[in-house]
């Protein structure tokens, strides 16, 4: 740090000596300067702009790229974005101006790697709702919670020419414009060993959020409301409510880390524009607990006491949502409100879901579901469910979770979940196409346009070694339903969201 100040004191000096041998006619206003030393770094990574200036500066600062396909400029930091380019930047004051240099280092996957049938073209039959630049606020959507976890561990994405190529780039730039990113409470054992499968903390969280935004994306930030992943098989008490025992006091502490996370994403860059209180509540919300938060992945759970359970019939469920929600709009009155569950294609289900909140008036934005053929029933089973849920509530829905296989070939770190094809399609990436295109298309032929969006679950989740669904030594389970192949390229399969809004 010494030695950086005494070089940009140094530089000063200098610049302040030529200002001073230059002639009067040569000098710019007030003798006023900027500079920015030239810099490197990795696609992917950012760096702060370290101004050297004597003027004060203000919002009128701007970046001139001669590259954009190299790197972006936001909030006053670079994105590296594709390996092996560059860009000239110039940072400009009113009158006063300077150039720098900006160089992405990065590899290449041999090309030999795209001969694999996987990156044969596909078809995809437009969606004729979304024609051209009709509802361009359609949601396309991605959970891309893992990505921060895949990086750190060694992950690289790649474009279909073999050049490492940022994942949020390549994402956009098949026309994804929101990502989902899950948050958990304190994902660490009591004694800081981190619980893994994306150890999303609110440090995470910002991370992910903030270069989403810098790529022009918008934010889906889901409370799980626990340490670890809930879904409809456990919805387990964080580890610093389980000593509570009353449901105001869970309540209060549900509310303010709602708020307090809300507020530290602004904060930190990552404004969110849409929350879910709750992660895949269709049993409830904060239903059980553990006798061995050391052992998360795989515990012993037991029922939590009716007087705190927040089961799906107990009031608690209704006081723990609405403490939710509440919290959410204070933090952020423009946010929009989802209540997800997992029954996509059950519609007894989700009418029963759905009624409950409606007649205990809790006041939400959205309906959220999860569907995966594979898991919830048949296409046309979700097709009338969403019909009905739109007809009935008047309320928007998104598919807040959705995916589908591209193969079920074996690969170091995979244990795959999906291993034989359902509902039709076949595990390939133009079988995966169909599946996320045919969802898709239901979604935007919603009754009333209450369809507004799908997102893609975890398209980015690499097997990358460590990165798996609990930490070091657990497999990646998701990673033949990915959008990219098993070594980062991206498959044919991602274009499925602007190749939609392709003309008939």
């Amino acid at each position: 740090m010494i030695r950086k100040v005494r070089l940009i004191l140094l530089m000063m000096l200098v610049v302040g000596i030529v200002f001073g041998c230059a002639a009067d006619d040569d000098l710019p206003p007030n003798n006023a300067f900027l500079f920015v030393y030239d810099m490197q770094l990795g696609v992917d990574q950012s760096r702060r702009i370290d101004v050297v200036t004597n003027i004060e500066l203000d919002d009128t600062l701007t970046y001139d790229i001669d590259n954009p396909e190299a790197i972006l400029i936001h909030d006053g930091h670079v994105f590296g974005l594709r390996g092996g380019d560059q860009s000239t930047v110039t940072i400009r004051h009113g009158e006063i101006s300077h150039q720098f240099h900006v160089s992405v280092t990065g590899d290449t996957l041999p090309l030999s790697h795209f001969e694999h049938a996987w990156f044969d073209d596909i078809s995809v039959t437009p969606v004729t709702a979304l024609q051209g630049e009709s509802r361009p606020d359609f949601i396309m959507g991605a959970d891309i919670s893992s990505i921060d976890e895949v990086l750190r561990r060694g992950g690289k994405f790649y474009g279909r020419d073999g050049v490492q190529t940022s994942a949020f780039k390549l994402m956009t730039d098949a026309g994804i414009n929101y990502v989902r990113i899950r948050i958990w409470n304190d994902p660490v054992s009591p004694e800081g060993v981190p619980y893994g499968g994306g150890n999303n903390d609110i440090e995470t969280a910002i991370r992910i959020g903030s270069m989403a935004k810098a790529h022009g994306m918008k934010i889906l930030l889901v409370f799980h409301y626990s340490d670890f992943w809930a879904d409809p098989g456990k919805q387990i008490i964080p580890k610093d409510w389980a000593a509570m025992t009353t449901a105001d006091e869970i309540a209060t502490a549900l509310h303010d880390f709602t708020y307090q996370t809300m507020r530290r994403m602004a904060e930190g860059g990552a404004i969110v524009d849409m929350v879910q209180i709750g992660n895949e509540i269709t049993p409830g919300l904060l239903t059980q607990g553990v006798h061995d938060y050391g052992n998360i992945a795989e515990p012993s759970r037991f029922n939590l006491p009716a007087s705190i359970s927040g089961s799906v019939s107990n009031p608690n469920f209704i006081t723990y949502l609405n403490a939710g929600l509440d919290a959410a709009r204070l933090a952020n009155p423009e946010v929009l409100t989802m209540i997800h569950i997992d029954r996509g294609a059950n519609n007894s289900a989700s009418r029963t879901f759905f009624n409950r909140l409606q007649n205990n008036g809790v006041d939400y934005d959205i309906i959220g579901l999860s569907y995966y053929n594979f898991y919830h029933g048949s296409m046309s089973n979700f097709q009338s469910n969403m019909n009905d849920l739109a007809t009935r509530y008047g309320k928007p829905i998104v598919v807040s979770e959705t995916s589908y296989g591209f193969t079920s070939q074996p690969y170091a770190n995979t244990a795959h979940i999906l291993t034989s094809p359902s509902g039709g399609y076949s595990l390939t990436p133009q079988g995966q196409a169909n599946k996320l295109r045919d969802v898709i298309n239901i979604t935007a032929n919603t009754p009333e346009q209450l369809g507004i969006g799908v997102f893609y679950w975890e398209p980015a989740w690499l097997p990358v070694a460590g990165a798996g669904w609990a930490g070091g030594g657990t497999p990646a389970t998701w990673a033949n339903q990915a959008l990219f192949s098993y070594q980062g390229a991206a498959l044919p399969s991602l274009d499925v969201f602007w190749r939609v809004r392709e003309p008939s």
